[in-house]
């Protein structure tokens, strides 16, 4: 079927727009953030804390895919990306945007097609559908807010710094809504 091949390049557009940050940039663009980390392998909903970075994650997520856990893998899909949104937002730099913008892309790489073409679908389905959405943002929420800071993006030139602990309540809402799509009624500070 001819069509398969441009459905998945239209919903990874479409899913890798929901990564992109205005004004991101292509300065930095071969630099690898999940090679610099050791795949955690797969993990289990209970095993996913605040305390890991997206690219520990996306290793996960990958790991999952391989092992057809892709229930786990969309699980560590959403609190990646809405991780490494939520890094982007705090830092305001560019290299937090093109890290966010490129770690999926990453992650994908170290999969076959079909393998990719079974999470996208898996992927485009549950978050689809509003109940199976909510109950996703419902889960990122209780794993909560990232605790870790975010040195994986902070260059030997420095950054602008990272925003105040005050902030950052606020800028999680905006990461989950702006990553996820999560209503806000269903997003509530841990």
């Amino acid at each position: 079927m001819k069509t398969a091949p441009l459905m998945m390049l239209v919903l990874t557009l479409i899913l890798t727009g929901c990564a992109q940050s205005p004004g991101s940039s292509k300065k930095g663009a071969g630099t690898t953030f999940l090679t610099q980390v050791a795949s955690p392998g797969c993990l289990g909903a209970s095993s996913i804390n605040n305390t890991l970075t997206p690219p520990v994650l996306y290793q996960g997520m990958v790991s999952c895919i391989k092992a057809n856990n892709v229930n786990d893998g969309i699980l560590l899909y959403a609190v990646a990306g809405s991780y490494s949104y939520f890094d982007t937002l705090r830092l305001n730099t560019d290299q937090a945007r093109e890290a966010h913008s490129s770690m999926l892309g990453e992650a994908l790489g170290m999969l076959s097609p079909p393998q990719r073409q079974t999470f996208w679908q898996a992927l485009n389905s549950k978050l689809s559908n509003k109940q199976q959405l909510a109950g996703v943002c419902r889960q990122v929420q209780s794993i909560g807010k990232p605790v870790y800071a975010p040195v994986y993006l902070m260059s030997a030139d420095g950054g602008r710094g990272e925003t105040g602990a005050a902030e950052q309540p606020k800028l999680w809402n905006q990461a989950l809504s702006g990553y996820l799509h999560c209503a806000t009624d269903i997003v509530s500070i841990r």
